[in-house]
């Protein structure tokens, strides 16, 4: 018996993955236009040009397809946060969370309607299971990012400091999304981030991280 809550056929071919994924963008037009309650899934089909039998075979039901769409959405935020990975360039900390903050905000604010609906819509149908994990390979992100760069000292707790500095990022971004009467310009959130961020990396590093700004000198 198939769970409810996911897909029926996993793609493995190319034109099966072309499929899913028109079916799921086809979901989130009009998850913007009518609503998720509006939503049918014969709309669905109809829009991502599908017979309402080949859609069944992929999702079987609206809330399976919702939650399969989520999880795209946010797992290429996460390709995005792989971005401030310096790997083998010389880039500081302080680098790598300004670029944490600048291509998470920038995944949110460059579509961020879509966004809200589907931050909104995540907190519907996810399980607490699928959040924590997701959330979790966003920390391990994170991490590696900073233990990457050229300044780290390496006897921090780079899991306690990559859930922190990843907590106040993805808050940060999503609050602002949701609770803002407008979208708030993204230099500007950006530039907020950056602060807290800043500011927090000065405290938790003291010795190593002077008010100057410039890690590890004295």
């Amino acid at each position: 018996m198939t769970h409810p809550m996911k897909p029926r056929r996993r793609p493995t071919q190319s034109r099966a993955w072309m499929t899913s994924e028109a079916i799921q963008d086809a979901f989130v037009l009009l998850l913007l236009e009518k609503g998720y309650e509006a939503v049918s899934m014969r709309d669905i089909a109809n829009v991502a040009g599908v017979a309402l039998g080949t859609l069944y075979l992929y999702f079987p039901n609206k809330d399976s397809m919702a939650a399969v769409t989520v999880r795209r959405c946010v797992r290429r935020v996460g390709e995005a946060l792989a971005q401030a990975n310096p790997g083998q360039q010389a880039r500081t900390v302080q680098q790598v969370t300004d670029a944490i903050a600048a291509a998470y905000a920038h995944c949110f604010l460059d579509r961020p309607q879509q966004w809200k609906a589907l931050i909104s819509l995540e907190r519907r149908i996810s399980s607490a299971e699928s959040y924590e994990q997701l959330y979790r390979q966003h920390v391990a992100i994170v991490r590696d990012a900073l233990v990457a760069a050229s300044d780290w000292p390496a006897p921090s707790d780079a899991d306690a400091m990559a859930f922190t500095v990843f907590t106040i990022v993805d808050g940060m971004v999503r609050h602002a999304l949701l609770v803002h009467a407008q979208v708030p310009a993204e230099e500007a959130l950006v530039r907020e981030i950056r602060c807290v961020l800043d500011g927090y990396l000065q405290q938790a590093w003291a010795p190593a991280r002077p008010a100057s700004g410039a890690p590890g000198k004295n």
